[in-house]
């Protein structure tokens, strides 16, 4: 086990500035997500942490030594990457007792630990069955984890695992995620996962790194990264849906909302107001509430924020995400499915204006 750091990582491929600045401290035994869409610069952050890529600028630490002009057989780390890259004239098993049969590490496996090892793991990824087939008798979701069962039978100082179940199905993606938590807990080994799948990174993580375009934007908790964005980025990416934000402009203590020459209002809790009064230049800010947040209600009721006709419905099995316009702006609601309304119907919107998250109008970053 170990913790990993990384100091002011900077790559550069041709006219790509892949990595910007790129800091970060992974604990020893800790579930370390990075998340980001796809160009974020994951794959290329894992790749200089193993060593198969040198950064422009920086350092990378294991155990608080610097490795950066270590080559990658003396890392002591586990990679397992998206794409398969399994030998295709070696069966299932051979393939994933490879690395423990390579000279720096073969004295620790004779053939009866070796044998408990690969199938222990092959078992806990569903393809024990699979041990005597080549790789080209095995699906995509086969194949992937295969590659994952490869890098799972060591026992490095870190695995370091980018998309590795990226190409299985819903279900079995779902399975998987928490067989790799239980696997990573039992051994205590230090972990650091690549996805651009949020609720990957939520259900997994100890600690989250939001990345994007080369730049991490915030390090947390699952909690902190959801509950307390640090901008707009962070709340759009993070969320299903995304956070609705909204442009408004603060006005006697409340936050109007201007669309299409109809406006509506969300009362502002009275322990923000000195806050926004304090910090928002020019009355323009950015408001933002999850679509969880939100009540849909008859427009007759007694308290309606806003008016407007149902776009769209989405049925997510028990719940269901209405999109509702007022005006020209597009509002996402989350409620439960019986309750969705019917596409073209006039609804009314109730804010509950305590989960309300301020953006500053020109950085995008939150109003603290």
């Amino acid at each position: 086990m170990a913790n990993i750091v990384l100091r002011d990582i900077w790559k550069r491929y041709g006219d790509v500035q892949a990595l910007q600045g790129v800091s970060f401290e992974c604990r020893d035994g800790e579930f370390f997500c990075l998340l980001g869409p796809s160009g974020a610069g994951k794959t290329t952050t894992i790749k200089i942490i193993a060593g198969i890529e040198a950064p422009d600028k920086g350092d990378v630490l294991i155990e608080d030594k610097s490795i950066s002009g270590s080559p990658p057989w003396d890392r002591d780390v586990a990679v397992a990457f998206e794409s398969y890259a399994l030998y295709p004239q070696r069966t299932v098993f051979e393939n994933m007792a490879f690395p423990l049969k390579a000279p720096i590490r073969a004295s620790r496996y004779p053939k009866d630990e070796l044998e408990k090892r690969v199938k222990e793991i092959a078992n806990l990824l569903g393809i024990g069955d699979l041990l005597d087939r080549y790789p080209r008798e095995l699906s995509g979701g086969q194949r992937q984890r295969v590659a994952l069962g490869r890098a799972l039978v060591r026992k490095p100082k870190a695995y370091l695992l980018d998309e590795p179940i990226a190409h299985l199905d819903a279900k079995l993606r779902h399975h998987m995620r928490g067989e790799l938590k239980k696997i990573q807990t039992e051994l205590g080994i230090t972990t650091i996962y690549a996805t651009p799948d949020q609720l990957e990174a939520l259900s997994m993580a100890d600690t989250i790194a939001v990345i994007n375009n080369g730049r991490i934007e915030q390090i947390g908790t699952p909690d902190e990264i959801y509950n307390r964005p640090v901008n707009v980025f962070v709340a759009r990416f993070v969320g299903d849906p995304p956070m609705n934000v909204l442009d408004s402009i603060l006005e006697a203590e409340a936050l109007v909302v201007h669309s299409n020459g109809s406006f509506f209002r969300i009362p502002i809790p009275p322990m923000d107001w000195p806050l926004l009064t304090e910090r928002v230049e020019g009355g323009e800010l950015k408001v933002g509430i999850r679509a969880k947040d939100i009540q849909l209600v008859p427009e007759s009721a007694e308290i309606v924020h806003a008016k407007g006709r149902v776009k769209d419905v989405e049925t997510l099995g028990q719940t269901t995400v209405v999109i509702v316009m007022v005006g020209s702006v597009e509002v996402k609601v989350k409620i439960p499915t019986a309750q969705a309304p019917d596409r073209d119907s006039r609804v009314g919107l109730v804010l509950d204006s305590s989960k309300l998250h301020y953006f500053d109008v020109k950085t995008d970053y939150r109003i603290k």
